[in-house]
């Protein structure tokens, strides 16, 4: 082999060198860059010489070496499972912050706060059971009782602001997801650009990829597959999300603006506006179905505000008639009550924080003023038997009143005998109308109501109004000129008016005059029964939070166990994301210890490279000082 061709082959090595040494350079330079993998060069052997044959020795010579690759050194089911429980592990933190959030606005731990409001309006009702015509203790329990009111109210509300704030998060949320799969889009296109001669590969731009990868995996379940040109096809919750020629975007809806939300939730587009979420599944590990911060969000939040109604009562047999057709009609309610309307709780409100925090929340409030007001303004029922002709006087609004009274009035209007403005009050002059027979109407209760000491002796004045409807009762008189007191069930609109938290305000004729409270009997003698009669129905009060926790609780007991039952739930929450967050450390540990550059390593490869390339420089120079004696000495003899 001729001197020239050894120094090619040292020029191999320097190149071979130089190549490795960039590259340990290139990993040095990037040991703090985030989503960075290690890079290592591969050697080989040049081609060979042959030059004779043999039956013992090859008889070739080398060419000297090359640099055969560079590798992308990253363990892709390591990726696989590390985006999975990263997944997963935001999923329970998403879950874990909101039930802690809550448990902030509640104030504390044990929910002193607002616990004292229970009390103090309890004491306040005591002092009144006391001495039921002082102005002190009047004064007293209306104070107390708008604490309770303002204090509800605005932990309420602040329950419906802190949902807003998840909505948001939401948005945000399916915004950078549909940034993630632009980013990944686009980086698959370069990196099959850069790959496509097969020269070379496209590590760092990879490197870009997988990191939007890892933050995709953390927000939504994924799965994808990487394809012979080098792009990443990715779909999300089971729905092709980015593909080699189309990224399908998920947009934002109000899926549940039939209960009069404004919460949006991500949608495809492509599918007609199909969900991207099926929320009424089981969501579990074994399902692998509780993965992604975005999903984590939406159950948090849940789909709209909720209120006692939301959660199912339980059918009392005492409520049905008796006999066969009473009993028929009670197993029906109570299989549906199971089998149906549990069923639709815990899919919507029982695994949902925040709604489960209002629905409960409001339960208790609802209780609370529902029995304050029915003593102070008891109801009962009216059946109509054979028919009942009342006046019901000029100024009612039609809508307001019970469903059998309004249905006759608005009979009226519409055959022109009964005149009412836009708003449905009546016009002109009282409006007088029978009700069938059969019917059955709510009333004040005239025998155990009691009065207030102002000019009218107002009776049954209630404590708690309804903001969208501030009268309790509309006063009729029939045509034996017997007055009923008939219960407003609905507001201005005709929709059934609630005792519910953000509908809830004391009663302004009690708050400019105390002497409305109802404390004394008709014959203006003080009503000593009435306090007492409220207390025994405040101790005697059994609610269940819901159809997961059935035993009893009273007002005193209600509260901290709410509260407490919340923070169990974030206590769940937090054991799962944290013991998650531990996986994913793992994980993240084992891809590090094979992706990751250490400067001890690679520090000790530079001097490596360094010294096998001084190596081939020195080959290099001795080849070249033989060629010089051969030309330059030898030659000259």
């Amino acid at each position: 082999m001729s001197l020239m061709t050894q120094i090619y082959i040292g020029v191999s090595g320097l190149r071979a060198q130089q190549i490795a040494i960039n590259t340990t350079s290139h990993n040095l330079a990037n040991i703090y860059t985030e989503g960075y993998v290690r890079q290592q060069v591969g050697m080989a052997d040049n081609s060979y010489y042959r030059y004779g044959w043999s039956a013992v020795n090859t008889k070739q010579l080398g060419l000297g070496v090359v640099s055969a690759e560079t590798r992308h050194l990253r363990d892709l089911l390591l990726d696989r499972a590390y985006r999975q429980e990263s997944g997963r592990q935001s999923f329970y933190a998403a879950r874990y912050e909101a039930a802690e959030e809550v448990e902030d606005i509640f104030g504390e731990l044990e929910g002193v706060e607002f616990q004292n409001s229970v009390n103090d309006l309890w004491e306040a009702i005591s002092e009144i059971a006391k001495d039921p015509d002082s102005v002190v203790s009047r004064a007293a329990l209306v104070m107390n009782a708008e604490a309770f009111i303002s204090r509800a109210n605005n932990i309420y509300q602040e329950l419906i602001d802190y949902q807003g704030k998840i909505n948001q998060k939401v948005v945000d949320t399916v915004d950078r997801i549909n940034k993630l799969a632009d980013t990944i889009f686009e980086l698959n296109r370069k990196i099959s650009v850069v790959e496509a001669p097969d020269i070379e590969t496209a590590a760092d731009l990879r490197d870009q990829r997988d990191l939007a990868l890892d933050e995709l995996g953390s927000l939504v379940k994924i799965t994808y597959e990487e394809d012979q040109f080098g792009y990443v096809n990715v779909r999300a919750e089971g729905q092709e999300f980015i593909s080699k020629t189309n990224v399908w975007h998920m947009e934002l809806a109000h899926l549940d603006s039939e209960q009069g939300s404004e919460y949006l939730s991500p949608v495809w587009p492509q599918l007609e506006g199909a969900a991207v979420f099926n929320l009424r599944e089981e969501l579990t590990s074994a399902n692998n179905n509780d993965i992604g911060a975005l999903k984590g969000y939406l159950i948090a939040r849940g789909g709209y505000v909720a209120d006692a109604s939301d959660i199912p009562v339980k059918p009392v047999r005492a409520d049905y008639p008796e006999g066969d057709d009473g009993t028929a009609a009670f197993r029906a309610d109570l299989e549906n009550y199971y089998n149906v309307e549990v069923v639709e709780y815990n899919k919507t409100v029982g695994g949902t924080v925040v709604m489960k925090a209002e629905a409960l929340f409001d339960q208790l409030i609802n209780t609370v003023v529902t029995l304050i007001n029915d003593c102070l303004s008891p109801k009962t029922t009216l059946e109509t038997a054979g028919g009942l002709t009342v006046t019901v006087p000029q100024g009612t609004c039609v809508y307001n009143l019970d469903d059998a009274l309004r249905d006759v009035l608005l009979e009226g209007v519409e055959n022109g005998s009964i005149t009412v403005d836009r708003f449905g009050i009546i016009q002109n002059t009282d409006a007088t109308v029978t009700v069938p027979g059969g019917k059955t109407l709510t009333i004040l209760d005239m025998e155990k109501t009691s009065y207030g000491v102002d000019e009218n002796q107002t009776p049954g004045t209630e404590l708690f109004v309804r903001s969208d409807q501030k009268n309790r009762y509309t006063k009729v008189t029939a045509s034996d000129g017997t007055e009923y007191y008939i219960y407003n069930k609905n507001d201005d609109f005709g929709d059934e008016s609630t005792y519910t938290l953000g509908n809830l305000e004391i009663n302004p004729l009690v708050l400019d005059n105390y002497a409305y409270i109802p404390l004394t009997t008709l014959e203006e003698n003080v009503d000593m029964q009435k306090g007492e009669q409220i207390l025994k129905a405040w101790d005697e009060a059994a609610v269940c939070l819901d159809p997961n926790n059935t035993t009893l609780k009273d007002i005193n007991d209600y509260y901290s166990t709410m509260v407490g039952l919340i923070g169990n739930d974030g206590y769940m929450y937090n054991a799962i994301a944290e013991s998650q967050s531990d996986v994913v450390v793992s994980l993240d540990e084992k891809r590090e210890s094979k992706q990751g550059v250490t400067s001890e390593e690679e520090l000790t490869n530079l001097i490596k490279f360094q010294n096998a390339y001084n190596a081939s420089s020195r080959y290099i120079t001795t080849v070249a000082d033989m060629i010089d004696t051969l030309i330059n000495r030898v030659g000259n003899w």
